[in-house]
């Protein structure tokens, strides 16, 4: 074999494994995407009247959303500018474990997002969209989360589209934010 036979021999190679990859990363994104059945309530009560899901994944949901809240809520350096947020009366002191220490403020729980379980792992079903807090902006109609993207502008239930990775990474991220920040950023979901 002479240089230049293994020259364009070596560089078809590089070609193909490129292309394959290239293949083989498509394929893993668009089979990580789906759509599952999902709601967000105000309350536990709603969940449980509505009967889209059973008692103890409204119970289960709402236990993570509010566990998730307390520690990660959106929190502001002063009430007035949680308050021009999210509306006088709204806001309160941040709890004691929340990520960011006391003395902040942050929005109440305004609600919850509660997704149908869709995969298994060692016995135990894990939704395509994990349980979250929901709130309500005075500049966003409808839920957003706790980093300010709108998730859904209704109460009850909507199809949502996710990544695989969203099983069980929930978006948790919390910062200190400052007057007007917060709803000028969002997302849907319908």
């Amino acid at each position: 074999m002479t240089p230049e036979d293994r020259y364009r021999y070596t560089k078809g190679g590089v070609k193909l494994a490129i292309l394959g990859t290239f293949v083989f990363g498509i394929y893993l994104v668009v089979n990580s995407m789906g759509e599952t059945e999902t709601a967000a309530y105000r309350t536990l009560d709603e969940c449980l009247k509505d009967g889209k899901f059973g008692p103890d994944d409204c119970k289960n949901s709402f236990d993570t959303a509010r566990a998730e809240h307390l520690k990660n809520a959106p929190s502001y350096q002063n009430r007035e500018d949680c308050e021009e947020e999210f509306g006088n009366g709204h806001c309160e002191v941040t709890s004691s474990v929340h990520v960011a220490g006391g003395g902040h403020y942050s929005p109440y729980q305004s609600g919850y997002l509660i997704g149908q379980p869709e995969t298994s792992a060692n016995g135990v079903y894990y939704p395509a969209v994990p349980a979250s807090a929901l709130y309500e902006s005075s500049h966003v109609s409808g839920f957003v989360n706790a980093a300010g993207q709108l998730v859904t502008n209704k109460v009850g239930g909507f199809k949502m589209t996710y990544s695989d990775g969203a099983r069980f990474s929930p978006d948790v991220r919390t910062t200190t934010l400052a007057r007007s920040g917060f709803g000028t950023r969002h997302s849907s979901a319908s």
